[in-house]
Order: C-alpha cells, then structure tokens, then sequence
C-alpha cells in the first residue's frame, strides 16, 4: 500500500509498498477514505522532530475517516464494512489503511462525507474539554482555528449563556457567530490585548497552547472560575505560571485529555450521537482538499502559521495560515 512517513524534520517520504497492518486482538483496521491535518500535532511534529522527544511519540496523521476493512479477535462493536471516523489510530492515516484499537473507532453516518467525517476526531476533545461547562456560564474561546471553534459550538450546545471568540485573524472570528458566539474580539496576541477589562468570565479555553494564552485565561476568569487547557504546548513545552494569582482567585483548571478509556468511550459515544444531528456545522471547517501524493503541499499551505514559532521569539507569520482551517487528505 501507499504511505506517507515521518523520518525527519521536515522529511516527510511516500512509501510505495509498506505492507499492510493486520488487526490484533481488539483492533480494527480502517481502509482510509479520508484523514485531515492535524493543525497542531502533525505540523509541530513535521517541523519539530529531533527537536522535541514527544514529536517522534505521537501518531502523525490520526485524523481518519474510512470504512472498516477487517478486525481483530474480540471485535463486538464494528465489523467489516462500517463507515466509521477515528479518535486515535495505532498508524498514520496518510495512507491507504491504518490500524486503532476498537475503543477509538465511531459510528460515521452515511450522511456525513468522509471528509468532513475525519474532523470529528477533535469532536471527543471538544467533548471532554467543556465537560466543566455549566447552564448559563459565561465561556471565552481563544483561538478559532478548527479545535477552536468545535470547542465554541460544544459550549454553546452545552448552554453557555454568552460566548466571546478571540483570534489574531478577522476571517476566522467571521465564522465564529455561525458556531455560536455572541461576541468576537480581534487581538494582536499581546497579554494586554487578550485580558480586556478582566475577570469577565466563568470560563476561559485556552484552544491555542501558548504561555501567553494560557496565562490570559487566568486574568479572564472570575474568582473560582475554570481554566481550560485545550491547545496543545507542542512548542513551548514548559509554561511559567503565577501561582500566587491562581492561589489569589481559587482557580480550577482541567485538559481535554481523556486519560483513562472509559472517559474516552464515553466522549466518543457523545460524539457518535452529535455526529447524527445538524449542529456541527462540519462543511465549514474542511477548506481544502488534496490527494495523498499532495501532502507535502498541504504540509506547506498549514505551515504558514505563527502558532508554529516560540511565544516569546520572532516568526515570519503574524497569525494563522490565510483562509485555512482544516485540510483533508485523500487516498
């Protein structure tokens, strides 16, 4: 089969005749019709690898929607020909099958083109990341990239009485209103800029993971008030904090991580029914789409970004990649 491969920084090689994997016990291998850039995870593992030991760790390409081929031993909840979508594959989806455990695999409708059924991979994250979220909370959003806004439409479905977006880039907060928000606001990534007047809100989701949203989050949220760390620090791995400012307000704070699998089944089966409605607003997020041989195109186009570069250090970007959210990839 054909596959892309990581093997370097920046080096990114199509495999011709990798073989393919077969399912253990407990697996299910996915004939891939559809896997979407990982705007975060790929992009910082293809520029970061050799530079960041999780960068070789993680599964570059997980994003997949498909139909399943085979399965393994002790497969009860899906059998061969099921269109499904992926939480989280044991093998990169840039290629023409990939292999995840049962427990990661999702019910796709017919309905939903594969597509933009490999966006819902982020729909559990989504999910787990406003489980704090409370009927008539007051929600900031920071970042509208693709996690972003599915975070701000799970907030919404979840009663958020007001949700403000917040985003470098007037295209992306442009579609915020669509998902939900009742406010955008338009920074410069400054800390100043971000906090505005302070402590406006119940809740503040940190869906860029940088040190200067994070931090922001904290300034934004009431006494009490939760921080979300949904954005992943893939490139400042260490963030510096004022633990006398968290002690001061009596902070919470949780991740979108669902560290242990039965809160990961019960995500995904959160998004398997969601994925059934019409409130996800999917077509809207897949902007473009390249064949597999493509990838390194797409690489390129998602790399204009400057959430790629260090918090604190120069870039040649000064936001996101122009009128780009997620990019799908088919075999």
């Amino acid at each position: 089969m054909r596959r892309y491969e990581l093997v370097d920084r920046r080096d990114i090689r199509l495999v011709t005749d990798a073989p393919v994997p077969v399912p253990g016990p407990l697996e299910v291998l996915v004939r891939v019709r559809a896997c979407t850039v990982c705007n975060r995870s790929d992009l910082a593992y293809y520029h970061y690898y050799g530079l960041r030991d999780h960068c070789a760790q993680g599964c570059y390409g997980h994003e997949i929607a498909g139909v399943v081929e085979a399965v393994g031993p002790g497969v009860t909840r899906v059998a061969p020909g099921r269109r499904v979508f992926v939480r989280t594959p044991l093998t990169t989806g840039y290629a023409e099958f990939a292999l995840a455990r049962e427990i990661s695999v999702g019910a796709l409708p017919d309905a939903v083109p594969f597509e933009q059924g490999a966006i819902l991979q982020l729909l559990p994250l989504a999910v787990h990341a406003t489980r704090g979220v409370r009927l008539g909370d007051r929600v900031a959003v920071l970042g509208q990239g693709p996690v972003g806004l599915m975070a701000l439409r799970m907030a919404a479905l979840r009663g958020a009485s007001h949700i403000t977006a917040v985003d470098l880039d007037d295209w992306r907060l442009q579609r915020s209103a669509r998902f939900g928000a009742d406010a955008t606001r338009r920074v410069d990534g400054s800390t100043e800029q971000l906090l505005g007047t302070g402590a406006e809100f119940d809740v503040a989701i940190d869906a860029v993971g940088t040190p200067t949203t994070f931090n922001a989050g904290v300034g934004l949220v009431r006494q009490n008030g939760l921080v979300v760390m949904l954005g992943t620090h893939h490139v400042d791995t260490r963030v510096t904090v004022d633990l006398v400012a968290w002690e001061r307000k009596g902070l919470r704070v949780h991740s979108s991580a669902e560290p242990l699998d039965a809160a990961r089944a019960q995500a995904l089966q959160t998004a398997e029914r969601l994925a059934r409605t019409k409130e996800l607003f999917l077509p809207e997020l897949l902007t473009h789409t390249y064949a597999l041989e493509e990838l390194p195109r797409a690489m390129e186009q998602l790399s204009a970004s400057r959430a790629l570069y260090p918090d604190a250090g120069p870039a040649p970007y000064d936001g996101p990649p122009r009128e780009t959210l997620k990019v799908a990839i088919v075999p």
